[in-house]
């Protein structure tokens, strides 16, 4: 390593004692580059060039509350149609996949389009539209449909992550209300727990195919009355380069996966 760098006259790496290497700022501008080279050595060594199949690592990164119903199919799927592809799952936050993608350190990432930039590329592959969740037994449960001024009458469960907790908001201030938070969970399941054992109702945007918490209660899932609000679930990559062969197989995937399921 020392040789490349000397080669390449300045340091990639920053040599930090007991705590090991942190790339250096040139060493993030080289590392599209180097990613390239690996997938196209990769290839190669595997004789998967020659056949036309990509080989190769690619490091995905995706948001916290998409990966439990999304990355498992994503990561089968792939195995099953690029075995030479090997995928290194990254979560984050949507501020982490940001901070991710700007410095390089994710070649894609499956996120939500809240805050798109010119320094990354984003390709909308669902559309999901927010929803109310219920207790069981609450008397909106068996509604049709609820509005935001309904539910601000009740006790809330805020999921508290960056960016996600802003657009949930936007439910009830688009209208010029606020919620009554009454919890605050950083989790899905936490807020699907919460809601089903009665301590107050919430907005969410991705949907599990369960309507029951880890402790077996049950919530109601309702649409809400005359909200227009779609949240885009996108592809995401940095701008300055071209994804390379593994990280193009995955977005296939992808696609397939999560624009499959809307």
């Amino acid at each position: 390593m020392r040789e490349l760098e000397e080669l390449l006259g300045q340091a990639l790496f920053q040599r930090q004692p007991a705590r090991g290497l942190a790339l250096t700022r040139f060493g993030l501008e080289k590392l599209p580059a180097a990613r390239a080279l690996a997938a196209q050595l990769a290839a190669f060594a595997s004789g998967a060039d020659a056949a036309g199949e990509p080989a190769g690592e690619v490091v995905f990164g995706y948001f916290a509350t998409l990966g439990p119903q999304y990355l498992p199919g994503i990561l089968a799927m792939i195995a099953r149609r690029y075995p030479r592809v090997a995928v290194q799952p990254v979560e984050a936050d949507l501020d982490g996949l940001d901070r991710l993608l700007a410095a390089g350190r994710v070649e894609l990432a499956l996120s939500y389009d809240v805050r798109p930039g010119a320094s990354t590329v984003f390709e909308r592959v669902a559309e999901l539209a927010p929803y109310a969740v219920l207790p069981a037994r609450h008397p909106l449960a068996k509604r049709p449909a609820v509005s935001a001024r309904e539910l601000a009458a009740e006790p809330f469960v805020l999921i508290d992550l960056p960016s996600s907790r802003d657009f949930l908001l936007s439910v009830f201030r688009s209208e010029g209300i606020e919620p009554r938070i009454a919890h605050r969970a950083l989790s899905l399941e936490m807020v699907y727990g919460m809601v089903a054992n009665g301590l107050g109702v919430s907005v969410l945007v991705t949907r599990p195919a369960s309507d029951r918490a880890y402790d077996g209660r049950r919530v109601e899932r309702v649409p809400l009355a005359q909200s227009l609000l779609r949240q885009n679930v996108v592809l995401a990559w940095p701008a300055r380069v071209a994804p390379t062969a593994p990280a193009r197989a995955l977005a296939e995937c992808v696609r397939h996966c999560v624009g499959g399921a809307r």
